[in-house]
Formats: structure tokens, C-alpha cells, sequence
């Protein structure tokens, strides 16, 4: 725990842009060589310095913004305080420390904030902090996808999956300020890879973003973990109910002088595993199982090196969605369709999925610091057919092997040039190697009919890509209420697509007032596509079953897409605890990604439109009180395309791809109109949340020309804290999922690289009981 003397508002305040204070025991005894660290919000170390004879300490200047104060030292409980950079006053910190075998009086950090602002370098960011996801209905519980759906932009697809301002796949995932892993997006949306049980604050940044990010650039989500030091958390919990659902997790969290431990593990059993193909409130053959681990293990080799280790796995057993009641389409030799119904169709998806990054970070003085990081991650998913009823009711019974593994190195260096320029720069360098092995069982065609007899062919890839960019930018003060962050980055990819660019960004940040800040700019983008592509061998199956019909051509080439973005936006803070955002946007894309389904397995692949239009408006409200917290967003969106450059197999009938190729089309993984927003209450020992989902639907049908049905859903939960004798305190939830018991088509069963409706789920019951567990 933390108290502070002097300034009352101390704790949540710094003085000026330099940390200058004293650390104390409780008995106002100077405490000596303490860490003293300030933390940006991706949990990045900007500072570091020791606590002096006297406890004295000071933190050099670094740039506006909110930051965590982190003081460690052995004998004492960690502490941490919320800090703004910067403010006028210049009253010192006295920072006073628990000592673990005595008690103070503990003054905990405000938590009150806004969730929707800006960078210092002017894009639009959405933050959630771990208290924030506790205000949400299912709490801890709720998988990271949901989170980002309460953020502006964000949209809602089949399996969960979410799309950022129009873009299919372009999302970059951030983790204490280190970029996982690209082929992280390859994972199947339905297994929530990374959740929100270690999440200490996650971000959604996406608009004109500085030349530091690359390669997937429609949103980047930046995840700041738990630390044993600050964030001990220490607890097991219960988490079921209705749909067959069992999740048992834990979390456990420590610090022993220089090195600190947060790890996390949980189980899954669901009968809802990927999106329901039927109405009803009980999927068809839809169950999953799903284990879970992570940890993140820090290190402080001195008062200003830092080494770190992240590592996270999940491994799922997955069942594929039947819909009952199907006609055969085909006829399979001695096989009796009525043998056979629909509804016990037993194809099943299964994955594994690792990652590891082992990073280096530290200051260069008072005005630098750097991060260097390697990372792997290996993934693999195998779709098993039901080599009967596939074949009668699809005409295809696939065998499918995906595998991705990668290896990829990367730096950081940030210098603070006076008090007017922060200069960074960097470098990226990743190898990402794919295969993919797919034996299909399929009837031949032969004049004009398919015959009763299957015949085996193989279609298999394998190919090393390479990813790599350098890029330098520079935040530049050029007055007290004006501000600019210009650069530029060079990239280049070779393998699966062949191609690079250099892209330049510009974004100024205006503060016409205190409470208001005004940004507009302009980037160019380089995307790289997913690289789980589609072997050439597909050409075997001309002719067959599994061919995609009459002059549609086979090709599996890929294409680099390039963005022209943009963006102009501001924040308001319209009192002291009212902040207004609003956000638009226009880009031009070159070549623009989605993704479809070859055949009705459930794996994507990426293709290529020739051009396209993205525009929208983005709308957020939120409101902050100790015990209250309300938030809304809206967006208006729309994203167009017109021809298809590469992946045409994705658009029977011939007739379609040729409609596209002549006209734009709306996308149809885009609504043209989202809301998303929450209330959470907290009364005593009671707290009460709901929150809500709207989109005006997406589009399916030829050419994405049918509009379907609005979604809109509605959960609520009250959770009560008990105080138990030796177990301590407790926390029982109970939820209630779409209160309304909504019936959501998300995806109909026809439409560009789409084979099966998708629904969403229907009113569910949980109940979470969270038990605290004594420390390692």
C-alpha cells in the first residue's frame, strides 16, 4: 500500500514532468535503495531510478500522459500510484511504504478516468483497466472480443470474430508494449487465445497511428498484463451454468525482491463453441473443450534493466455446428442416406496454439530507453471430416492440416531530445513459416454428373515468408498547445506475396483549451495478408465435386494492401467527470484483404479485392463517478469494393464475380450502423451492471446485396462481496445473457466465402463465484 504526505493531490498528480520525491516506512524513516519505476500505459518502463540515503529519488522528464508510479522493496509491499504528466504545481512526492510485518493506513489510487482520449502522438485509444472489465456483466469472465465490442468502431461477426472500421483482418495485437506475433490473427476466432483474466488494461488505438506500427494497422489492441509486483492476485474461480458450460480458472500473482511472477490457468466446457447454425437455444453438435495457460515472469537486473518473459498456450477440442433436417445432395455407393441424417454429422475442428516473447528493457541515462524482444508462436489446426456424411451432403469430405510457425526479432529506442522532441525508431525482422496439407475425398463430374464413387486428392503448400520494416518518428512540441508526430517506416514481405513500401504518417494534436483537444492527419499503410493462403494443388479439383463451377479461375496468388487513411477527430471534457469523443475517417484501399472460406471448413483464407472505400463517424460518451460508470458508443460505417484481384474461387457463381467485378459492393462484414454501452453501479457490498449490443446487420446474398436483420442484445449480472471467515472475501455473480432472448442471425447461409448461417446465443443463465487463495 501507498500513502502520500504533502499535496493531497499527490497521489493521483505529478508535479511537473519530472518525479521528484522521498520514499518512507511507516514511521517516517527514509526507505533506501527502493526501485522507483514510472510505467507507460502498455506497461512499457519509460524510468527507473533507486531511492537515495535520505529515501530521495527523482524520475526524468518524460512526455504528457498517464502513467503508473511503481515502487518495490524487499520487506515492504509493493506499491503503485497513478500519475498525469504534466501539471503546473511543485509540491514533491513523499511516498510512504507498507511494511509487510506492520500496518498503515492505506490511501488507494483513484480509479475514476475516462476510458476514451487520445495518444500523445493523436490516435483515437479506448481503454478498458481491469476494474473497468469488472464492470461488466460476466466480469473477468468475459472473453477479450466482448470487451473490444464496447469500444467505437468495433463490429461484430460469426464465431465471435470482430472486424475494426471495415477492415476484415487488420488488427495488431500489442502486449507490454512488445508486438505478438502477426500469425496471432490466424487462430480461429472461436478459442479466445488471449482472455481478460490477466488483463491489468487493455486499449483499442486505431486512426492516423505513428510509423512505429505496421503490417495490420485497422486497430491496434494493446494489452497491458498483471504483475506480481503491483498486481498480486491471488484467486480461484467458478464459472458455469447453463449451455453445458464448466469454467474452472485461477490466478496467482507474487513478488520476491527482484523478481516477480503473475500465471493464470483455467478450463472450459461448452456446448456453444463456434456460432450456432440453428434458431434454437441449444446448438446442434456444437460442444468445445478448452484449456488455457498463461504467465508473465519479470526480472529487474538493476535499478534500469528489466528482462521479461511471457508464455501462453491453449489447446481446444472442437465440434462443427449441424443443422437438422438436410436433403442429401449427393449419393454415395452402399451408403443409405436415411442412415445418415444431418443432425449427426460428426466433423470436428481441433487446434493448438503456443507463444512465447522474451523481452529486454531499459534507460540509456535520463533521456533514453529501449526495448529489444523476440518472440515465437506455433499454431496448428486440423479439421477431421465424417467421411460419410460430408461426402452426401457436401460433395466434399476434406482432411485438413494447418500449421504456422514463427520466429521474429524486434527493437525500440526512444530518445527525448530536450524538451520538444521524443525521436524513436526501430526495427522488425520475422520469419513466418506455413503448411498446409488438405486430402479431399470427392466425387468426379462426368458429363454433367456427379458419380457415386469417391477419389482422393491432395492439395499441399508449404512456404517460409519474411516480414521486415525499419521505421523513425518524432513527437514534436511545437508550441504549449501544438503538437505533430511525423515519420515514416519502409517494409518489405516475400513468400506467399512479394512486395514493399515505404509509408509515410503525419498527425498533428491541437489543445485549444485545457479541456479540449482537436487532432487531424494522414498516413499510408502497407497490410500483409494472413498467410494460411490456399495451395495451388486446389487446381486438382476441376472437374470434381469440390470445384468451385464453369470459368471461375483457380488462382491462389496474393496481394500487399496499401491504405491512404485520413482521419480528424477531438475529446472534450465536458465537466470533470463527462468526457465526449468523436472520431471520422476516410481511407482509399489498393488491393484490399478480406477473407472467406474455401468449402465449408471452417478456415480462412485471404483474396483480394482490387479497390475500395472506407468512411465513417465515431461517437463516444463516457461518465466516471467512484461508485457509478456509464459509457456509449456509435459508429456509422461503410466500406465498398469493387473487383476481384486474387482468390476468385471464393465468388460462385460466375455470374457474381463478374457483377463485382463491374459494380462496387458493400462488404458484408461491416454494419452500416453500431452502438454499443454500459452502466455499472456499486452500492455497499453490491455491485449491478448491464450492458448492451446494436448493429443494423450485415449483408449476404449475391453481391452482398441482401440486407439482414438488426442484432441487438442485452446482459445484465449483480454480484455480491461476502466476508468469510478464514477464506476472506468472496464475490458471487450471477449473469444473465441477451435478457430479452433475442434471436441474432449473424451470417446467413449464403454470401461471399460463407456456407452456413450463423447465430448468436440465446438467454443464458451463469453464476461466477470468485474464492481469494493464499500467496505462494
Amino acid at each position: 500500500m501507498l500513502t502520500v504526505s504533502g499535496s493531497a493531490a499527490a497521489m493521483k498528480q505529478l508535479m511537473s514532468e519530472s518525479a521528484a520525491g522521498t520514499v518512507k516506512d511507516a514511521l517516517g524513516r527514509p526507505v533506501t535503495d527502493a526501485v522507483v519505476m514510472l510505467r507507460a500505459a502498455d506497461g512499457r518502463t519509460v524510468a527507473r531510478t533507486s531511492s537515495g540515503k535520505q529515501g530521495q529519488f527523482k524520475l526524468p522528464a518524460t512526455g504528457p500522459g498517464t502513467y503508473d508510479l511503481v515502487i518495490q522493496k524487499s520487506g515492504f509491499k509493493a506499491a503503485r500510484a497513478a500519475l498525469v504528466l504534466p501539471t503546473s504545481a511543485k509540491t514533491p512526492l513523499d511516498l510512504v511504504l507498507e511494511s509487510e510485518q506492520a500496518l498503515t493506513l492505506p490511501v488507494s489510487a483513484s480509479r475514476v478516468h475516462a476510458q476514451n482520449g487520445l495518444t500523445a502522438t493523436g490516435a483515437s485509444k479506448f481503454t478498458f483497466t481491469a476494474h473497468d472489465v469488472t464492470n461488466l456483466p460476466q466480469g473477468e469472465a468475459t472473453p477479450l472480443n466482448q470487451v473490444l465490442l464496447q469500444m467505437p468502431g468495433v463490429a461484430l461477426d460469426q464465431n465471435q470474430e470482430i472486424h475494426i472500421r471495415g477492415e476484415h483482418a487488420g488488427i495488431q495485437y500489442q502486449m507490454n508494449g512488445i508486438l505478438l506475433p502477426l500469425d496471432i490473427n490466424n487462430d480461429p476466432t472461436f478459442t479466445q487465445l488471449l482472455n481478460s483474466y490477466f488483463v491489468k488494461s487493455v486499449s483499442l488505438m486505431d486512426g492516423v497511428l505513428p510509423a512505429e506500427y505496421g503490417y495490420r494497422t485497422s486497430g491496434i489492441i494493446e494489452i497491458s498484463t498483471r504483475n506480481g509486483c503491483d498486481d498480486a492476485h491471488n484467486e480461484f474461480t467458478t464459472y458455469g451454468g447453463q449451455r453445458d458450460t464448466a469454467q474452472p480458472s485461477f490466478e496467482l500473482g507474487g513478488c520476491n525482491g527482484k523478481f516477480s511472477y503473475y500465471v493464470t490457468g483455467g478450463y472450459l466446457h461448452s456446448n456453444l463453441g463456434l456460432s450456432s447454425a440453428t434458431r434454437g437455444p441449444d446448438p446442434i453438435h456444437d460442444s468445445t473443450d478448452q484449456g488455457q495457460g498463461f504467465a508473465y515472469l519479470t526480472y529487474s537486473i538493476s535499478p534500469t534493466t528489466q528482462l521479461s518473459l511471457i508464455t501462453g498456450m491453449t489447446v481446444a477440442d472442437n465440434q462443427f455446428p449441424n443443422v437438422p433436417g438436410e436433403t442429401p445432395e449427393f449419393t454415395l455407393s452402399g451408403a443409405n442416406p436415411a442412415d445418415f441424417p444431418s443432425a449427426d454429422i460428426n466433423s470436428t475442428v481441433d487446434q493448438q496454439d503456443y507463444y512465447g516473447v522474451l523481452a529486454l528493457n531499459g534507460a540509456l541515462g535520463t533521456n533514453a530507453d529501449y526495448q529489444v524482444a523476440y518472440t515465437i508462436h506455433y499454431n496448428r489446426e486440423n479439421f477431421n471430416p465424417d467421411p460419410i456424411s460430408d461426402l452426401i451432403y457436401q460433395g466434399i469430405a476434406p482432411k485438413v492440416f494447418d500449421s504456422d510457425f514463427s520466429n521474429a526479432g524486434q527493437g525500440n529506442l526512444t530518445y527525448r531530445l530536450g524538451n520538444d522532441h521524443t525521436l524513436r525508431g526501430g526495427f522488425y525482422f520475422g520469419e513466418y513459416g506455413v503448411e498446409a496439407d488438405n486430402t479431399s475425398q470427392v466425387f468426379p463430374i462426368s458429363s454433367g454428373k456427379a458419380l457415386d464413387v469417391p477419389i482422393a486428392i491432395s492439395a499441399d503448400l508449404n512456404k517460409i515468408n519474411l516480414v521486415y520494416g525499419v521505421y523513425v518518428q518524432d513527437t514534436w512540441q511545437l508550441s504549449e498547445k501544438l503538437s505533430v508526430n511525423f515519420g515514416s517506416r519502409w517494409d518489405r514481405v516475400s513468400g506467399l506475396v512479394n512486395d514493399s513500401q515505404f509509408s509515410p504518417t503525419i498527425n498533428f494534436v491541437y489543445k485549444p483549451r485545457r479541456d479540449t483537444t482537436i487532432h487531424a492527419g494522414f498516413a499510408r499503410n502497407f497490410q500483409v495478408p494472413n498467410f494460411q493462403g490456399i495451395s495451388p494443388g486446389i487446381t486438382a479439383l476441376k472437374d470434381t465435386t469440390g470445384g468451385v463451377g464453369p470459368g471461375i479461375p483457380l488462382s491462389t496468388k496474393l496481394d500487399a494492401e496499401t491504405d491512404y487513411t485520413w482521419d480528424v477527430g477531438y475529446t472534450h471534457q465536458v465537466t470533470p467527470h463527462l468526457v465526449l469523443s468523436q472520431d471520422s475517417y476516410f481511407r482509399i484501399d489498393r488491393h484490399y484483404i478480406d477473407e472467406g472460406q474455401f468449402g465449408f471448413v471452417p478456415v480462412d483464407a485471404p483474396f483480394n479485392y482490387v479497390r475500395g472505400y472506407g468512411a465513417g463517424l465515431e461517437n463516444s460518451l463516457t461518465y466516471n463517478l467512484p461508485n457509478l460508470a456509464l459509457r456509449l458508443s456509435q459508429f456509422v460505417a461503410r466500406e465498398e469494393v469493387r473487383g476481384v484481384a486474387t482468390g476468385q474461387y471464393n465468388f460462385p457463381p460466375l455470374a457474381q464475380l463478374q457483377y463485382i467485378d463491374q459494380h462496387y459492393i458493400v462488404l458484408d462484414h461491416t454494419p452500416l450502423v453500431g452502438a454499443s454501452g454500459g452502466v455499472a453501479y456499486k452500492w455497499k457490498t453490491w455491485q449491478f451492471t448491464v450492458d448492451g449490443l446494436f448493429s443494423s446487420g450485415l449483408r449476404g446474398g449475391f453481391a452482398n446485396r441482401t440486407q439482414l436483420p438488426k442484432v441487438w442484445q442485452f446482459n445484465l449480472s449483480a454480484a455480491k462481496t461476502l466476508d468469510m471467515p478464514v477464506l476472506g472475501h468472496i464475490e458471487n455473480r450471477i449473469i444473465l445473457l441477451n435478457v430479452f432472448d433475442r434471436i441474432n442471425l449473424i451470417r446467413p447461409a449464403t454470401g461471399i466465402g460463407v456456407f452456413q448461417s450463423a447465430y448468436g446465443p440465446r438467454v443464458t443463465v451463469y453464476d461466477a463465484l470468485t474464492i481469494p487463495l493464499p500467496p505462494l
